[in-house]
C-alpha cells in the first residue's frame, strides 16, 4: 500500500471515565508526516498503513443514521465526520448522543472498504449514548445513513459480534478496499470498575441493501 505509513491502534473501547465519557482511540496521522513518537498502548492493535488515495474522493459526507427493524425505529443519531486528535487519537462527539464517522477512511456509499462509524455506549454525567443498544441488533435490521447533498443510503446488518479488544481485528474493520460495508462500533461485555473500562468491542457488520428493480 502505498503513502506514508501510520499507526492505528484501537485501544480501551468506549469507556465510562470519570465526567468526560469516552476512552475510544484510533491512534492514527491523517497527514502525510509521520507523528512524534507516543507511548505505545497496552492492548493496542494494529492495522494498515494510511494510504491517502486508497479511500477515493468524498462527495457526500453522513449526517445522520436510523436503525429500523420491520417498520419499528431501533436508534437514530446524528453523525460528525471526526479526525484525530493533537495526540493521534480518533476524535469523537463530545456529546454522547452524536455518532462520529471516521473521515479519513471510506464514507458511507463508497464502492468499496469498510466505513467506520463509533459510538458512546453511555457516559457517566450524560447518560445513555447513540450505540447504547447496538448490541441489540440483529441480522436484517436496515441501517439508513442520511448525506449531505446526496440520497441516503441503505445498508442491511449481516453480523453483530462482541470481540475482546485485545482481539479486535483492526484491519478488517478498517480496510480500503473490498467489498463495500458500513461498520459500527461501540463498547460493550462487562464492566471492569477497576479499569474504568469495557472489557469487549461491539461489532456490527452491513452490507449495502440494493434496492428492487425498477425503485429507488
Amino acid at each position: 500500500m502505498r503513502g506514508v505509513a501510520a499507526l492505528f491502534a484501537l485501544v480501551a473501547g468506549l469507556a465510562l471515565l470519570a465526567g468526560t465519557g469516552v476512552a475510544w482511540a484510533l491512534r492514527a496521522t491523517p497527514a502525510p508526516v509521520p507523528p512524534p513518537a507516543g507511548p505505545v498502548v497496552p492492548g493496542s492493535v494494529a492495522a494498515p498503513a494510511w494510504d491517502p488515495g486508497a479511500a477515493g474522493p468524498v462527495t457526500a459526507e453522513p449526517v445522520g443514521l436510523t436503525v429500523d427493524r420491520a417498520g419499528r425505529t431501533l436508534l437514530t443519531a446524528p453523525v460528525l465526520p471526526v479526525g484525530v486528535d493533537a495526540s493521534g487519537a480518533m476524535g469523537v462527539p463530545a456529546e454522547v448522543a452524536t455518532v462520529g464517522w471516521y473521515r479519513f477512511g471510506p464514507a458511507p456509499g463508497a464502492g468499496a472498504g469498510s466505513a467506520v462509524l463509533a459510538g458512546h455506549v453511555d457516559d457517566r454525567e450524560q447518560g445513555p449514548g447513540a450505540f447504547h443498544d447496538l448490541a441489540g441488533l440483529a441480522p436484517g435490521d436496515v441501517v439508513t445513513i442520511r448525506r449531505s447533498a446526496a440520497p441516503p443510503v441503505r445498508y442491511e446488518v449481516r453480523a453483530v459480534r462482541v470481540v475482546d479488544k485485545q482481539a479486535l481485528p483492526a484491519g478488517e474493520l478498517f480496510a480500503r478496499d473490498g467489498p463495500p460495508r458500513l461498520t459500527l462500533v461501540t463498547c460493550g461485555g462487562p464492566f471492569d470498575r477497576g479499569s474504568r473500562s469495557y472489557r469487549d468491542n461491539v461489532v456490527v457488520t452491513a452490507v449495502p441493501l440494493v434496492p428492487p428493480a425498477g425503485t429507488s
